[in-house]
C-alpha cells in the first residue's frame, strides 16, 4: 500500500501517525488500495467515518488520462456518505453522530473513496433518518451541479420557498433539458420543477420517460428518434423553438440537435467536459474540450452559449455554497422534494475490486440512469 500526505494536522497514536484506507489513482490508468494520513477537521470543518461513496464519470477521467491531477497518488470519488466523527472549531450546526452526504470539492482530504473524509461543514448535508447511505452518497455531486447551472450560470431566480409558491418570470418558456435519463439531468429537472418551472422538455431512453414525467416533466422523446427536433419543435409551439437549452450530456451529436431547436438568441449551458462522442471511455485529454470546437458548433451565431465547470464555480458563489448543501438540502430531502438517484452497489469483492468495477462500468457505457455507489467497508 502507497503513503500519500494531505495535511500537519495528522492524529496520532503513541507518537505514530494514523493511517485509513483509500481508493487512488497511482499512476495513469492505474487504480490502488493506498494508506491516507487521518488528520483532524480544521476551524469550520468535520470528518466524516465513510461508509459508502459514489464514483463517476470524472473519477474515469481522472484515472484514465490523468484528468487535473497534480501529483500521484491522488484519492478518487466526490461524494461520501457516513457519520460524523469530529467537528472543528466554529462549527454548531453539525455535531458528532450525525448522519450525513457530503461534495467532496475542497481537496485531497475531502475525497470521497477513504475511510475518512475531512471537508467543510458547508459541504455537507444531514440525511433523513430512514435514508441509506448507499441512496444519500448518490446526490451529492448532481444536485449542487442542477443548482449553479440553473442559478448561477442560467441566473434563473432563486425562489423563495420550495416549491416555489409563486411562478417564476419565465415558467411557461419551454426548457430542454437534452439527456433528462442522465443522473445530472434528473436533478435539473427535478430543480427546475420545484423552481417552478412548468414546460420542461426532455430526451432519453422511452424506459425512462414515466420515471421523468414523474420528476415534473412536461414532454419526454426518444433521443435516438430520427424526427428528434421535429418532435421537440411540434411540441413547444408557437415558433417551434426553445429558449433554454441544458445539455448534460455535451457531445458533439447532442448540440447538433439543440443547435436545430434553440431560439436564434436562446442559451444553451452544457456541463464540461465537451466530447465528440457520448461515451465516458477517452484516450487522451485532447479529445475533451472545455468549449464547442468551431467545426463542431451548429448552434444559431447569436446563441449565448455557457461551458458549466461545477466546483470552482460553485465554491465561488458564497450563496450557493454557504446553503444548497447544509440548509436547504436536508430540508428537500425531509419533504421527499429531492429524490435520490437509483443506486447500483458495488458490495463484493476487495475494495479494490469494487472500486475498479464501478469505474470499467462507467468507462464501457454499462450503466444507464443509476448512480454507482462503493460500499467502503
Amino acid at each position: 500500500m502507497l503513503p500519500v500526505s494531505f495535511s500537519t494536522h495528522y492524529i496520532t497514536l503513541d507518537n505514530k501517525m494514523t493511517t485509513h484506507t483509500g481508493i487512488a489513482t497511482t499512476a495513469k490508468g492505474k487504480v490502488d488500495v493506498i494508506q491516507v494520513p487521518t488528520t483532524h477537521p480544521g476551524a469550520g470543518e468535520v470528518r466524516i467515518k465513510t461508509e459508502y461513496s459514489s464514483t463517476m464519470p470524472y473519477d474515469v477521467y481522472v484515472v484514465d488520462i490523468g484528468f487535473s491531477v497534480q501529483s500521484y497518488p491522488t484519492v478518487l470519488g466526490l461524494c461520501p456518505a457516513g457519520t460524523i466523527v469530529e467537528v472543528g472549531e466554529g462549527v454548531s450546526e453539525l455535531k458528532v453522530g450525525d448522519r450525513v452526504t457530503a461534495v467532496a470539492i475542497s481537496g485531497p482530504a475531502s475525497k470521497g473513496l477513504q475511510e475518512f473524509s475531512v471537508l467543510p461543514a458547508t459541504l455537507c448535508a444531514r440525511i433523513p433518518d430512514e435514508m441509506s447511505f448507499a441512496a444519500a452518497s448518490s446526490i451529492p455531486d448532481n444536485y449542487i451541479t442542477a443548482f449553479f447551472t440553473i442559478f448561477d450560470q442560467l441566473k434563473l431566480p432563486f425562489p423563495e420557498s420550495f416549491p416555489a409558491t409563486t411562478s417564476p418570470p419565465q415558467a411557461s418558456v419551454p426548457i430542454l433539458v437534452f439527456g433528462g435519463g442522465s443522473l445530472a439531468g434528473q436533478y435539473m429537472i427535478q430543480v427546475l420543477h420545484i423552481s417552478g418551472y412548468k414546460n420542461i422538455i426532455t430526451t432519453a431512453s422511452e424506459k425512462h420517460h414515466a420515471y421523468l414525467r414523474s420528476l415534473g416533466v412536461a414532454h419526454a422523446f426518444d433521443y435516438r428518434s430520427p424526427t428528434l427536433a421535429a418532435d421537440i419543435t411540434k411540441a413547444v409551439g408557437g415558433d417551434g423553438k426553445v429558449k433554454i437549452a441544458i445539455d448534460p450530456i455535451a457531445a458533439k451529436s447532442t448540440l447538433g440537435v439543440i443547435g436545430e431547436v434553440i431560439d436564434p438568441k436562446g442559451t444553451v449551458a452544457a456541463l464540461l467536459p465537451i466530447k465528440e462522442g457520448s461515451s465516458i471511455a477517452i484516450s487522451s485529454a485532447a479529445d475533451i474540450h472545455f468549449n464547442i470546437p468551431t467545426e463542431w458548433n451548429l448552434l444559431p451565431k447569436d446563441v449565448k452559449f455557457i461551458p458549466v465547470g461545477t466546483a470552482l464555480g460553485y465554491l465561488n458563489n458564497a450563496f450557493l455554497r454557504d446553503n444548497a448543501m447544509s440548509k436547504i438540502l436536508p430540508d428537500l430531502l425531509q419533504r421527499g422534494l429531492i429524490k435520490p438517484s437509483s443506486v447500483l452497489l458495488m458490495d463484493q469483492g476487495s475494495l479494490k475490486e469494487r472500486a475498479e468495477k464501478g469505474l470499467d462500468l462507467l468507462r464501457n457505457n454499462k450503466v444507464s440512469g443509476e448512480k454507482i455507489v462503493v460500499k467502503m467497508t
